[in-house]
């Protein structure tokens, strides 16, 4: 049983096993990954049993088989050979050999018939989406899921289904209980994704952003849900994720309906402000107090320990005035996925929670929004 492969395609394979292969685990088969070949082909698989990936490499068979070896040692060993064509062969005891060039590796294994097996599934039931798309909505919804484990409802990114201008569209949401973020795009309806919605945990999301990496061009991913994990597959390679059974907030009725005080602020110099005069809160609380005016923002902190400071940024706005306080971090992050030059803050009172959305000069992005609950300074 042994086969070849190159060592570019065979490195860029069980990196992306790293972050799945769990390396604490009390389940030893957990920190390996799962290789088989056959015909042209290796499959290399790993999970934490919460997120898997499954990933199809180019190989020449010699003869099929399969094993189970350490994901982290393999990758070490790997990623320092020459680059020249790897052999591989699986001995009697569940080890393998690696060669190439001149350097050989035994390395031991466990056996691959104790290796979890990835949920199936039905090809015909994948809907085709955009990555960009999918990477863009995810860059502008994760940063605002909650961090806290015992809050695990709150772990990840709601994908729900929504109707933008009597258009079906893909719904994304993310929320920590302090601030939410919001955005929808067009999209046709997802296979398993209904109003309700499901819940795909951060960790899964994030390793979704991360497999689409960069890429700028026209390319698709296949996506389906079932009633317990989400399927999605791009090229060659399938990620399975387990979804959050519990219920995502009610984040429709937190939406606030009465901000009628309209703020249009350059999201750049914002945020630049930000950066400095939140040097001066309390790093607990971050909290910068906002003190607006007619067409002027003051911000300002203050520690206990070090001092004070206060900045002016020049707006657009006509109302009365008005103070309110929020975590300067919460506010940067949510500049930061903002596209357009100008955005627009929708307050309240004191008391109300804050909206950010794109200006709306810029049309065909009033569909994003985030909101951030307000801190008495």
């Amino acid at each position: 049983m042994d086969f070849e492969i190159d060592k570019k395609e065979f490195v860029k394979g069980l990196s992306l096993m790293q972050s799945v292969a769990g390396r604490k685990t009390t389940l030893p088969i957990l920190s390996h990954i799962l290789l088989e070949w056959e015909k042209n082909s290796l499959y290399l698989t790993g999970t934490d049993l919460e997120t898997g990936i499954r990933e199809e490499l180019p190989a020449k068979i010699h003869q099929t088989g399969k094993a189970s070896v350490s994901a982290k040692k393999l990758y070490e060993i790997v990623r320092e050979l020459p680059e020249e064509t790897i052999h591989i062969q699986k001995k009697d005891n569940q080890w393998i050999t690696l060669q190439c060039g001149k350097s050989i590796f035994n390395l031991a294994g466990l056996d691959p018939e104790e290796f979890p097996s990835l949920p199936s599934y039905q090809e015909e039931n994948f809907c085709t989406v955009s990555t960009r798309l999918i990477r863009e909505m995810i860059e502008k919804t994760v940063f605002a899921a909650s961090n806290e484990e015992s809050r695990y409802h709150l772990n990840g990114v709601l994908f729900a289904q929504a109707k933008q201008a009597g258009k079906d569209a893909l719904r994304m949401v993310a929320t920590d209980g302090h601030r939410l973020s919001m955005i929808d795009r067009e999209n046709e309806k997802i296979r398993g994704v209904e109003e309700k919605g499901v819940i795909i945990p951060k960790k899964g999301v994030l390793e979704i952003r991360r497999i689409i990496g960069d890429r700028d061009g026209e390319e698709e991913m296949g996506i389906y849900f079932n009633v317990s994990h989400g399927f999605f597959k791009m090229g060659k390679s399938l990620t399975v994720i387990r979804l959050i059974d519990g219920e995502f907030p009610e984040y429709e009725q937190v939406i606030p309906k009465g901000n009628d005080k309209k703020v249009v602020m350059a999201k750049e110099r914002m945020i630049s402000s930000l950066k400095r005069v939140s040097t001066m809160a309390s790093e607990r609380m971050e909290g910068v107090k906002f003190s607006v005016t007619a067409n002027s923002v003051e911000m300002s902190s203050t520690h206990q320990d070090f001092g004070d400071a206060k900045e002016e940024v020049e707006v657009v706005y006509d109302g009365i005035p008005l103070q309110v306080g929020f975590n300067a971090r919460y506010l940067i992050e949510a500049f930061n996925v903002i596209d357009t030059e100008e955005v627009l803050m929708e307050l309240k009172d004191e008391g109300s929670p804050g909206i950010l959305r794109p200006s709306s000069s810029t049309p065909g992005f009033s569909n994003q929004i985030s909101i951030i609950m307000p801190m008495r300074l």
